[in-house]
């Protein structure tokens, strides 16, 4: 397993022993005072340009460092007849949230055909929901880039008990 250098920086700080509540040596680290070079948060041109050549632009995109303009711009909208659910006019999801939203927004097209099909007098057969997956040009991120559902229904029979005792009784012996 590798472990993301960038990701998991912590730097080191200096520490120093003071009194705290009458008790001497505890051992607290001194606030904003990081030892080394690089300072987390530090975006300077001259810090992303190493990072650049270290790493390269695209996985630097992939891990946040850099803004993805594609990522940043992508827009989602329904294409269901539905009106009531969200998303009927564009909106922007973050790839790192984008399966949580697209699933819930599915759900509610679960949800408002089964309600749909109970006020109808019909029975849900089966339900099911896809996600669809992309992957971003510029950056490489995997994101969930829409989602579809599945409803299959069908009418209510009454069932009478003499149809339950007669079902299968009806054969027919011809060869």
């Amino acid at each position: 397993m590798r472990i993301n250098p960038i990701a998991s920086y912590i730097p080191v700080q200096e520490l120093s022993i003071e009194k705290q509540n009458n008790q001497e040596g505890v051992v607290r680290p001194k606030k904003n005072e990081a030892v080394g070079p690089i300072q987390p948060g530090n975006k300077s041109s001259e810090y992303i340009e190493s990072l650049k050549a270290a790493y390269g632009e695209k996985q630097l995109k992939k891990m946040g460092v850099i803004e993805c303009a594609t990522c940043a711009n992508r827009t989602y909208v329904d294409g269901s007849d539905d009106p009531g659910v969200s998303f009927k006019t564009p909106g922007k999801i973050a790839p790192e949230v984008s399966a949580s939203v697209v699933m819930s927004h599915e759900q509610e097209h679960v949800s408002n055909e089964q309600a749909s099909a109970q006020s109808e007098g019909r029975e849900v057969v089966s339900q099911s929901v896809t996600l669809q997956n992309g992957i971003c040009p510029e950056c490489g991120r995997v994101y969930v880039a829409g989602g579809t559902t599945r409803t299959v229904t069908k009418a209510k029979s009454n069932y009478d008990i003499s149809d339950v005792l007669l079902e299968g009784a009806k054969l027919d012996k011809k060869a």
